[in-house]
């Protein structure tokens, strides 16, 4: 055995790859117990009940709505707690064994679980034979809903239709689209998730809207490709949990992504009501999408950032496609809007959110010149952000003076739309904090021809200085005023802007272009699901134990991320709640730190998730959790705190931790003292053995050497 080594945290020591029969020594910080964590609050109080029944039924009634969000914009103060308190209600503990599927199996996995399902559904349907086009479900938002996510899903249809027999899932009372496409089959999103079995290939499109809400479960049930519009789907998880539509979806996303981190950090009601903002919670999509589109490298280079290089290997970055408008018309536009030909009009689109940074440029726009400019106006052209963000922008504008030429548009048809876009000199479209989306909005500016001033936010940032403003990310009023006003006076820089910018999307972002790489994906996806499919069913053929086929099956597939799977035992110790509560707050992307306990209480010995007591350690406030089985693969790593635990030497006999290393699992155990000199028995399947003294570390190697001296002679 090699002599001890010295890191600088636990997490390192166990991530580090151990040489053959390696030794090494705690770093001080493992090796001493801290305090444990206060328990924390309980995540839903009894007060918040009312609240969440009452918005389920304002967020299931879009008039009921309106008329609460009128009432409640008279009185700002009032409005921002009830913001506040909303955001803030509602449970981050995933889903007990009460809430899981009917014909969960509770000694399988539930990678297991959702393998078997599939299993059952080729034993019992015969291969698909697709003679002509492939069967395609596309769920999406489609018009009339106020999303931009239903204008592209058009401009794609548009693209897809000839290669495709599709069919329209939607969870909305009715549709309107163009001619071309009426004739295409409506299904409702119920219906779908109990027949989406029957087509040969499924489209998502999923962004961080109410819009896309109930996505979440047919996606689980029926795998397919998705085009992720945001990383960060926290939005649309929230309002699936508040409006009743899926109240596991939301707390169930942010523990599978993020783990206990994460819901510790929603501790508090500041914690909760931020959270949809700071975790992305997009992981169960990338794990049940059989290939993933995003638009930007940005969004591509978050899921690295996030989850690991595995996901980030799983994405296809396409361009978000735009079609060259059919009608250019400034004084047409113009004359219908009811503005003056001589005008200098800056157009803002899209919704009016925080993330837009509306409120900087109206302080940029009354701090320049333009402002002082009666021939000069601004409109932001979108409905405004229903929060108390939204009363802010109000307020700005109204503090701008009764002579102040700035709007809010609202929402506006397709018609009007086009018409601000053909209007505009010039567009401004801000980010900060961006979640991972391709803003439609400024690709319509560009579309349009406009001069676009932009910050380096996100994906806009990949944007070249020719076609767009580019100014800092970080960027003062000051350097926004002074953009403006030079445009103001420059038409000769506005007319190269624009001409660039319609360079740019002719060389990229043109439909046909994007379409290619779009049936790219979805062929290299349907032949990958294909293979696994038949794969599959050849198995089948010489197995009637499904269960044990669809364990074999999640243990044989490759993970996105790598496991560190925690023995915590019924009742840790100080030194073990002090070494998990380290492991938990260290945890990397890709590396997922998973507390596990032995269940002896079947047949063979196996290892489950130990919810209850990790949620009792870092005094979550959980009640009765389900303790689903672990899978483990490849690059894991086991650690157990105490090698002589009754729990581990258990798991050692059966030839659970010997089966687990040569399957390429990294068994380290820590040893806290000695028996007669002596190793603990487990210790012989360890592929690394931690002590928790020098004095320890040596005492091993001197009995290894002597072992090895004595078998040797």
């Amino acid at each position: 055995m090699t002599r001890p080594a010295s890191f600088p945290t636990l997490l390192d020591l166990l991530t580090a790859e151990p040489a053959a029969g390696a030794i090494a020594v705690l770093p001080p910080a493992a090796a001493t117990p801290d305090a444990l964590p206060a328990s924390g609050e309980r995540p839903l109080r009894r007060r918040g009940a009312p609240l969440m029944l009452t918005a389920r039924m304002v967020l299931r009634r879009p008039q009921v709505r309106r008329l609460a969000l009128r009432i409640l914009k008279r009185f700002p103060g009032l409005y921002a707690r009830a913001y506040r308190m909303m955001m803030s209600s509602g449970s981050v503990a995933p889903a007990s064994a009460t809430a899981l599927p009917g014909d969960w199996i509770d000694t399988l996995s539930p990678r297991a679980n959702a393998i078997l399902r599939t299993l059952r559904t080729l034993k019992h349907a015969p291969p698909r034979e697709t003679a002509g086009r492939p069967r395609l479900a596309f769920v999406s938002p489609l018009p009339p809903e106020r999303t931009g996510v239903a204008a592209y899903a058009v401009e794609l249809l548009d693209e897809l239709h000839e290669h495709f027999e599709i069919e329209l899932v939607v969870a909305q009372p009715e549709v309107s689209l163009p001619a071309a496409f009426r004739q295409l089959p409506v299904r409702q999103a119920a219906w779908f998730l109990e027949h989406g079995a029957g087509y040969d290939q499924v489209l998502y499109q999923f962004g961080n809207s109410p819009f896309h809400s109930h996505m979440f479960a047919l996606l689980a049930r029926h795998p397919g490709v998705v085009v992720l519009h945001d990383f960060f789907l926290g939005g649309a998880l929230v309002h699936a949990h508040m409006s009743g539509a899926d109240p596991r979806a939301w707390a169930d996303a942010l523990f599978a992504s993020h783990g206990y981190a994460a819901v510790r950090a929603t501790g508090s009601p500041a914690g909760r009501g931020q959270a949809h903002k700071d975790w992305p919670c997009s992981l169960p999509v990338l794990e049940n999408a059989t290939r993933t589109i995003v638009h930007s490298r940005h969004a591509r280079r978050l899921a690295g950032d996030w989850f690991g290089a595995e996901a980030a290997g799983r994405i296809d970055v396409i361009p978000h496609p735009r079609t060259p408008p059919p009608v250019n018309d400034r004084a047409a536009a113009r004359a219908a809007l009811g503005i003056d030909a001589d005008t200098f009009l800056v157009c803002s689109f899209g919704f009016v959110a925080p993330n837009k940074l509306t409120h900087e440029l109206l302080r940029a726009w009354t701090g320049s010149a333009l402002h002082k400019d009666r021939q000069c106006a601004l409109v932001l052209v979108g409905a405004n952000h229903d929060s108390p963000y939204g009363v802010e922008v109000e307020a700005l504008i109204a503090k701008a003076g009764p002579g102040a030429n700035i709007r809010i548009a609202g929402w506006t048809d397709d018609t009007v739309y086009r018409q601000y876009l053909q209007a505009a000199d010039a567009g401004v479209q801000l980010r900060t904090n961006a979640y991972g989306e391709s803003s439609g909005a400024v690709l319509d500016c560009l579309n349009y021809g406009l001069a676009t001033i932009v910050n380096a936010n996100g994906s806009m940032a990949e944007f070249p200085p020719d076609a767009v403003w580019r100014l800092p990310d970080a960027f003062d009023s000051a350097e926004l005023g002074a953009a403006l006003e030079a445009l103001r006076r420059d038409p000769a820089r506005r007319a190269a802007l624009g001409a660039g910018a319609l360079a740019l999307l002719d060389a990229h972002f043109r439909p046909a272009q994007c379409a290619r790489q779009y049936l790219a994906t979805l062929a290299a996806a349907r032949a990958a699901t294909r293979a696994r499919h038949a794969a599959w069913r050849a198995a089948l053929a010489g197995e009637d134990d499904l269960p044990l086929l669809a364990a074999r099956l999640a243990a044989d597939e490759p993970p996105m991320r790598r496991q560190l799977l925690v023995d915590a035992g019924a009742a840790p110790d100080a030194l073990a709640a002090s070494q998990l509560r380290a492991l938990l707050e260290q945890a990397g992307p890709g590396l997922r730190v998973e507390p596990v306990f032995l269940d002896t209480s079947g047949a063979t010995p196996r290892y489950r998730q130990a919810r209850e007591t990790t949620g009792r350690l870092l005094g979550l406030g959980w009640g009765a959790q389900d303790a689903p089985l672990v899978d483990v693969h490849a690059g894991d790593i086991f650690y157990a705190h105490d090698a002589a635990a009754a729990s581990v030497e258990a798991a050692f006999d059966a030839g659970l931790l010997a089966a687990w290393r040569a399957r390429g699992v990294s068994v380290q155990l820590l040893v806290r003292s000695l028996q007669d000199g002596s190793a603990p028995r487990a210790a012989a399947a360890a592929d690394r053995l931690l002590c928790a003294s020098a004095a320890i570390a040596q005492q091993l190697g001197d009995f290894s050497a002597s072992a090895t001296a004595y078998n040797s002679g």
